[in-house]
């Protein structure tokens, strides 16, 4: 297995990806009056949609539709037909007026691999996608079994990675205005996931995220044995609540481990670097260079953009970067990997800091287009373009100044930084969340160090899953 996929958010084979987009396709153009085959309308907004659909020979499912419609607890579930929410319809329009990103979302469905199975539902055009990321804006991520979880939880990703891996693509989703769009509807998205609606999914029936399958893929995610460990022994959480104490699925996705399960191995020792997230090694690189071609596939990383030009980057030129990447499943909280003292913090951009928007699904475009999951292969160039929170911590000898830096890949990308400037740090004090999304991390040290990785159960680092707290790295200072 190439290292730029030690880990992943999608499934390597493409079917399983293309039947969740199919299915939520499906479901999209009903929910907005259009037939899900013929794509031709059949009922105008605010018709109801039982009414609408009697007679027309489409199979209408309302129980697989409740998932998308945000019915308060105790509402009336009136199934209608849904207008564009503002926000999606503002980047229909803008799409249409501006004639380089309209040339790119209609080329982009020409440059894409066909779906594998052509009975299957598959996005025709620009209309379709703008419908389905409305359709996901009331939608929180649930659990489902095999590896449709893994496209269940990032589903903006699952719908838009056929088009990533394309030169349209990549001028699409590199295209600022695009991005600006996007950054809008995933603040919208995230207005719902923080929300009570959103514990619709925090259920314990079919693609619950309490049913018995899910529970024992967090524990088995945070390094539990799921035929001996429990979910309440691993997470905080209250399992008299019908929905464990999470008052939203965000708060299901930054769940706290117990103490124990992210406990700091060798706490005290200065020279050993734990893991700040539980996460899977993607690689070890020594001899950064301040400024690099990070977009041509495999290359170095370029500090003066991982860390946005800080006045802090000519200190870790020739310097070592370790860099492993958080799945859906993972633990998302991040703890400092060092004792020492904050000298600051940044955030590059982000949901909720989007001046300049993030870049959200831009790719190192490659020759595989079998694979959808593009990104996973970029994380190097992904560093240098999306969501960043950077902390610079100026640790116990030997490991000096060091920098974490947090990246939000897709879907909302939001980094919170939880610590100051100033603040004391013992290893494991809490540094901050990733929320909604996907993402990567790396830790960064100055050059004239060894930085030497610790085998972990007999099996190199880099591809190794590790869990937060674990030793990972020894540093001595070079002579």
């Amino acid at each position: 297995m190439p290292a730029t996929t030690v880990c992943r958010w999608l499934p390597q084979d493409p079917a399983a990806v293309e039947t969740f987009v199919s299915n939520l396709l499906v479901r999209s153009r009903i929910i907005h009056g259009r037939h899900p085959r013929t794509r031709a309308r059949f009922a105008g907004v605010g018709e109801n949609l039982e009414t609408a659909t009697s007679g027309t020979g489409i199979e209408l499912d309302l129980g697989c539709l409740r998932q998308h419609y945000p019915f308060a607890i105790g509402q009336e579930q009136d199934y209608t037909v849904r207008a564009l929410h503002p926000i999606v319809q503002e980047f229909q329009d803008y799409i249409e007026r501006e004639g380089v990103v309209y040339a790119a979302f209609n080329e982009m469905f020409e440059q894409a691999p066909p779906p594998q199975n052509e009975d299957q539902a598959k996005i025709e055009n620009y209309v379709d996608l703008m419908e389905m990321i409305d359709t996901n804006l009331t939608t929180a991520p649930s659990f489902g079994e095999g590896v449709s979880a893994m496209v269940a939880a990032v589903p903006f990703y699952g719908i838009i990675s056929r088009f990533c891996n394309t030169p349209a693509g990549y001028n699409a989703f590199t295209h600022p205005g695009v991005n600006e769009r996007f950054c809008r509807v995933f603040t919208a998205w995230h207005d719902y996931l923080i929300s009570a609606v959103s514990t619709n999914v925090i259920h314990d029936g079919k693609d619950g995220w309490l049913s018995t399958t899910a529970l024992n893929a967090m524990v088995q995610s945070a390094g539990g044995n799921p035929k001996q460990d429990t979910f309440d022994n691993f997470f905080i959480c209250d399992t008299s609540d019908p929905h464990y104490g999470f008052k939203s699925y965000d708060e299901l996705f930054v769940r706290e481990l117990k103490e124990i399960h992210r406990a700091v191995v060798f706490p005290d020792n200065p020279a050993i670097v734990n893991a700040a997230c539980s996460s899977t090694v993607h690689k070890l690189y020594c001899n950064l260079k301040k400024t690099d071609r990070f977009w041509v596939k495999n290359t170095p990383y370029s500090l003066n953009h991982i860390l946005a030009e800080d006045d802090l980057v000519d200190t870790f030129v020739n310097g070592t970067l370790i860099q492993a990447m958080l799945g859906s499943l993972d633990y998302h909280r991040w703890r400092s990997p060092v004792s020492g003292t904050v000298v600051k913090t940044r955030l590059i951009s982000g949901a909720t800091h989007p001046n300049p928007p993030p870049t959200y699904y831009a790719a190192c475009l490659d020759d595989d287009h079998k694979d959808l999951d593009v990104v996973s292969r970029s994380q190097d160039f992904v560093t240098a373009i999306s969501t960043r929170a950077l902390i610079f911590i100026q640790a116990d000898e030997p490991v000096g100044l060091m920098c974490f830096v947090g990246v939000g890949l897709g879907e909302v990308s939001t980094c919170n930084v939880v610590v100051r400037e100033g603040q004391v740090l013992k290893k494991g004090d809490e540094l901050g969340q990733f929320h909604f999304g996907g993402s990567t991390h790396c830790l960064i040290f100055r050059p004239g160090l060894t930085v030497a990785p610790i085998d972990q159960e007999g099996k190199d680092l880099v591809g190794s899953k590790v869990r937060v707290g674990k030793d990972i790295l020894t540093v001595t200072k070079q002579n």
